[in-house]
């Protein structure tokens, strides 16, 4: 296929927006995940739509369409595609098929709520639906293996074997990157009182994202940093703060949810159950093969913390983690190389089809 033929892959997620032509190594376009509206004094309203809206934050509420993987608002959703086809992307959704990347274990309906969205809104030819698991597979080019996606609210594992999901060891987490985020805000107005009012989300943000990292043996790591002296940080507006054991306290949530008030078990756990839950005879090749995915995989020393302890619970069968570079973009690079292939045309669902058949051939065509 042409560039012109490529359809266009949307990864929709609880932070951004990733859009961009199949066949490209990473997507054209991200979109913060935000909206607002203002309205005017004779009633007319005007959206606002990603850094634009967030720009606004202080003035106006801001909105997300998205909760844990599930679209919550399709209104603002088609807001938020509207802006993206029509100043970032700059081309007719008419003229080109769409991939949609899609969370597991999400209702039936919604899978037919977004292609009534696609087909009726935006007259978008055709559409393909592709589980994220498999995706992020496809990134590091396997087609079976253990999915391990950790987004912003989100954390997915799942089994794939031969590009099907094995849905039995499907697990949901309603843990990610955010509450990493909250509890790093927690304990930093808690370590510096004084100026806890200049330390928001957007300040713990800033320096999980530059600042924590996973301990590969917390006990040792805790007390090197008690014999430290705490090292002052400065936030984007001019306040230093004092951060020492804070930033690798918070990533360890991810590990152990409790110390932060969170229920349920850490990633491990989820892990070595989903593969616990597979066929004796292709538990070996998970374990050899377990895939990282999502931004906040990116934490420094996540990937290996995580080996070890997947060593400790599993024992002694070999234990492979990839953790590629780009895995903040993996489930859209692994819809980029679907939608690039010459048999990706047979999968489509065209809008006739829709139309003719009606909303359950979304799920006789995509698995």
């Amino acid at each position: 296929m042409t560039l012109e033929e490529m359809p266009i892959v949307l990864d929709n997620g609880a932070s951004h927006l990733k859009a961009g032509y199949a066949g490209e190594s990473a997507p054209r376009i991200l979109v913060p995940m935000f909206t607002t509206r203002a309205l005017s004094y004779w009633g007319s309203s005007e959206w606002f739509v990603g850094e634009h809206a967030r720009a606004l934050r202080q003035e106006l509420p801001l909105s997300c369409p998205i909760s844990h993987g599930q679209v919550t608002n399709f209104e603002e959703l088609a807001i938020i595609w509207q802006y993206m086809y029509a100043k970032e992307l700059r081309t007719n959704p008419t003229e080109r098929p769409v991939l949609v990347t899609e969370y597991p274990l999400l209702p039936r309906y919604h899978r037919e709520r977004m292609a009534e969205m696609v087909f009726e809104k935006f007259s978008i030819p055709a559409i393909y639906f592709a589980n994220q698991s498999v995706l992020s597979l496809y990134a590091v080019g396997l087609s079976t293996g253990l999915s391990v996606d950790i987004g912003t609210e989100t954390t997915n594992v799942a089994a794939v074997a031969e590009s099907f999901v094995i849905n039995e060891s499907a697990k949901r987490r309603t843990i990610g990157g955010m509450d990493v985020t909250n509890f790093l805000q927690r304990i930093l107005v808690s370590a510096n009182s004084k100026i806890a009012r200049f330390i928001n989300l957007d300040v713990a943000r800033y320096f999980k994202e530059r600042l924590c990292y996973v301990a590969l043996n917390l006990t040792t790591e805790l007390l090197l940093e008690a014999q430290s002296q705490p090292v002052r940080y400065q936030t984007p507006d001019g306040q230093l703060v004092s951060i020492g054991q804070e930033r690798l306290m918070a990533p360890e949530i991810l590990f152990n949810p409790k110390q932060a008030g969170l229920e349920g078990n850490g990633i491990q756990h989820s892990i070595v159950t989903a593969i616990r839950e597979c066929p004796e005879e292709l538990r070996s090749h998970l374990c050899g093969n377990i895939v990282l995915s999502g931004g906040t995989t990116m934490i420094r020393g996540f990937p290996e913390r995580l080996k070890q302890e997947l060593i400790n619970s599993i024992g002694d069968r070999m234990v492979n983690v990839y953790a590629p570079p780009h895995r903040n973009y993996s489930v859209w690079i692994g819809g980029s190389i679907l939608g690039s292939l010459s048999t990706f045309q047979n999968l489509l669902i065209s809008k006739k089809e829709f139309e003719e058949i009606g909303p359950t051939v979304v799920h006789q065509k995509c698995p």
